[in-house]
């Protein structure tokens, strides 16, 4: 695939207009018990399309189904993995969302694949490709408390067999794309050799569809060039201005993997101006070259107003291609 566009991740499940709260209220009644599952999924699936339109409105290349079912980056694979229980809300990362941390009470299972339906309904809403995005093994065992494993190691290596399982059935699906989210790695860096262990795991025989590893909430320094051992084809990080990861490939530029640059800073709603955003696409291409590389959102969108998270997107899709037309001229 040439030069790409791309978002990071989850869509804004809420907007501005009376029509985009339909989720939140839907929310509202199934708590009050209005509202039954059946008609909360259905919801769900239909605030999932607008997701994937608006993502195809603006002009991304590769779309993610918004990951309009998770409540958060843990909670919705951790109800589908047998030994977790929910717990109380904890802070995600240093953002201002939170998280309900999973405990873990018995050895960890899933007796089936997570996210299947999730794919095939995202794929039948659209021609473009689709990807799918899972939190990884090491960042859910780190953001999870542990009261059943004696060693943390077990826990991280269960977990990978857990999202290997998960890859494979979906590439088993079609899926051809596939992110898999590690930003906890990235402040325990003294945990990286048990990282590249269990991303042997994860990986091993896995060859049918491209798999990005993202990492984002930190600098890479501590873990890289380490940390292209992983066996992925793409790999993922904040690129946005000033941010010090670009120092560290300044130094040692990204070398045999294609690169997903997080350029478009999602925790800002500050809009980034077509000419320096150009600019910094231009000096990665000198490194991977055009056609390893896709631009993206330094994070998920969900951090951003719906409005703001539009006009982002629609930044990348302009610079992606001005510089396609720019090289075919």
């Amino acid at each position: 695939m040439t030069l790409a566009a791309t978002i990071a991740g989850a869509y804004p499940k809420i907007g501005d207009l009376p029509e985009e709260q339909k989720l939140r209220k839907a929310f509202h009644d199934f708590d009050k018990g209005i509202v039954s599952d059946e008609e909360l999924e259905q919801i769900m699936s239909e605030v999932t399309e607008v997701a994937i339109r608006e993502q195809i409105e603006a002009g991304m290349d590769v779309v993610t189904d918004g990951l309009i079912r998770w409540e958060d980056a843990l909670t919705y694979q951790a109800r589908k993995i047998s030994g977790f229980k929910i717990g109380g809300l904890t802070r995600f990362f240093d953002t201002n969302t939170f998280y309900r941390q999973p405990i873990v009470e018995s050895r960890l299972e899933a007796s089936k694949p997570m996210t299947i339906a999730d794919y095939q309904f995202a794929a039948g809403k659209t021609e473009k490709p689709v990807r799918m995005v899972l939190t990884g093994p090491y960042t859910i065992a780190k953001l999870s408390k542990n009261e059943f494993y004696r060693e943390f190691k077990q826990m991280v290596f269960d977990l990978a067999y857990i999202i290997h399982a998960e890859i494979k059935a979906l590439e088993e699906a079609g899926c051809k794309f596939i992110q898999i989210d590690e930003p906890a790695i990235l402040s325990n860096k003294e945990d990286l050799a048990l990282f590249l262990k269990a991303w042997e795991i994860v990986t091993a025989g896995l060859t049918q569809a491209e798999k990005t590893l993202f990492l984002n909430f930190g600098n890479i320094g501590a873990v890289y060039p380490k940390i292209l051992n992983v066996a992925v084809e793409r790999i993922g990080f904040e690129l946005t201005p000033g941010h010090p990861n670009w120092e560290v490939i300044k130094e040692k530029p990204v070398k045999d993997k294609k690169l997903m640059a997080g350029l478009v800073d999602a925790r800002n709603t500050k809009m980034e101006s077509e000419t320096n955003l150009a600019e910094a696409v231009r000096e990665l291409e000198t490194q991977v070259g055009g056609d390893n590389l896709w631009i993206s959102t330094s994070h998920s969108l969900e951090f951003l107003p719906r409005t703001c998270a539009k006009n982002k997107m629609y930044l990348i899709a302009n610079v992606v291609k001005q510089l396609k037309g720019a090289s075919v001229s």
